[in-house]
């Protein structure tokens, strides 16, 4: 996966982490890379699915103050349909599979200590197939996962020198010429009649009108000897 990208690309990457609402232009400026450059690697980034662009909203601002971190212990031969369930539901912000004590994780976030009750006695015990949950409240957050930052690649200057190979190699593919496809059969000129293209279908000659006279022709004097 990290052959995906190289040193430009993960500059821009951390640029558009840090705000994703920066334009084209706004990137190239920061970064001293064209803009047509920006332009289509940040497409074929999210073509390779490397990026893709999401509003998030924060739940602690619109109300939903508690949020809780569940293990799960499940019956392993119903732990797809389980996860199915689980994937439904809008309280469950983030549901992964785990080793160790537990089977499953979910983090979930609701409005009140009531909220919680309510999603774990009426929707969550009514799963089949889940033995035990064990329920853990975070009262604080230290840092969201999504503040991620992609770590820096090389040095700036090594960075640098990669930017400069990229953007000399795009310019290179650009003006390189297009070979011949080697199964391609060649066109042959030889015995080609010249006036081919002025003949008519039947194969008799076009008749063709010239204009002006002999007389309008510009005359070149001849040297004395």
């Amino acid at each position: 996966m990290s052959r995906l990208v190289n040193d430009t690309d993960r500059l821009i990457i951390r640029l558009l982490q840090q705000d994703a609402r920066m334009s084209y232009a706004e990137v190239s400026r920061a970064t001293d890379i064209p803009e047509s450059t920006v332009r289509r690697r940040m497409e074929r980034l999210q073509q390779r699915g490397v990026i893709e662009f999401a509003m998030l909203a924060d739940p602690s601002r619109l109300g939903y103050d508690l949020r809780v971190m569940i293990g799960l212990k499940v019956e392993l031969h119903q732990l797809e349909e389980i996860a199915a369930t689980l994937q439904g539901m809008d309280e469950v912000i983030f549901a992964a599979f785990l080793t160790g004590n537990f089977d499953i994780t979910i983090h979930v976030v609701v409005r009140s200590q009531e909220g919680l009750v309510r999603f774990l006695t009426k929707r969550l015990a009514r799963i089949p197939g889940i033995r035990s949950v064990d329920t853990f409240v975070m009262p604080y957050i230290i840092k969201p996962a999504s503040a991620w930052l992609l770590p820096e690649g090389r040095s700036p200057d090594q960075a640098e020198e990669q930017l400069a190979e990229d953007l000399n190699g795009e310019e290179t593919a650009r003006l390189r010429p297009r070979r011949r496809d080697p199964n391609r059969p060649r066109r042959s000129h030889r015995g080609r009649d010249p006036l081919a293209a002025a003949r008519t279908p039947d194969g008799q000659p076009e008749h063709m009108e010239l204009t002006g006279s002999i007389d309008d022709r510009e005359s070149t004097p001849i040297p004395q000897s």
